[in-house]
């Protein structure tokens, strides 16, 4: 049986990995190595696929499931960021580190789009994250939010579809890069919490899953 790079990296083997730089990453994309436009995200120094399955197709796929949930949600968070000094921002990079950009399915940034003409919102920009979670829902649950959580960014959503419900994860803990405080909604239930200085945000989770 042959073994292969990730094989040794599960195993504990040192493989001396160097990891890409968000500039590099950057350069990469300026140079036509990567397109603007593909599904990957930069994690902790490693170009990964943004995972956007449902239960079954290959890792470019976007699962009509995850698209169907990801409207709903725009829809929602569209209505209520309506009037106010702040907006949505749908499938775009967050600036956490040097060597992470995620690309969260949607966030809530303050400030106005023209804010950020000339950079990307930073993870202290941002008040709230959403993920739309079947197939990425571990990583979710544990590589997104040790990203989210040391910039401190105030809510972490996960919206669960394998168990259809909706997950808050609130009052991050930046040093051990979590949350300390979780509270899960399921059908018929009405998700509400406080978002920054602009007060509650509440919808059903039938509004989105």
């Amino acid at each position: 049986m042959s073994v292969g790079l990730l094989d040794d990296l599960r195993d504990g083997v040192n493989l001396n990995l160097a990891p890409l730089t968000v500039d590099q990453y950057h350069q990469m994309i300026r140079d036509g190595i990567l397109h603007d436009a593909e599904p990957i995200e930069l994690i902790q120094g490693t170009l990964l696929y943004k995972d956007r399955r449902d239960q079954a197709g290959g890792i470019k796929a976007h699962g009509s499931s995850h698209l169907r949930s990801l409207n709903k949600l725009m829809a929602v968070l569209s209505q209520w960021v309506a009037s106010k000094t702040a907006f949505l921002q749908v499938q775009g990079p967050i600036l956490i580190s040097d060597n992470s950009e995620p690309e969260p399915d949607c966030c809530l940034v303050r400030g106005t789009p023209d804010d950020f003409a000339d950079a990307v919102p930073h993870g202290t920009d941002v008040m709230a994250v959403f993920e739309v979670a079947y197939s990425s829902l571990l990583s979710d649950r544990r590589t997104k939010q040790r990203l989210y959580a040391s910039q401190a960014i105030p809510v972490y959503v996960i919206v669960n579809l394998q168990d259809e419900l909706i997950e808050v994860l609130s009052e991050p803990l930046a040093d051990e890069q979590r949350y300390q405080a979780q509270s899960v909604y399921r059908t018929s239930e009405t998700v509400t919490f406080d978002v920054d200085q602009f007060g509650p945000l509440s919808f059903l989770v039938d509004s989105v899953i």
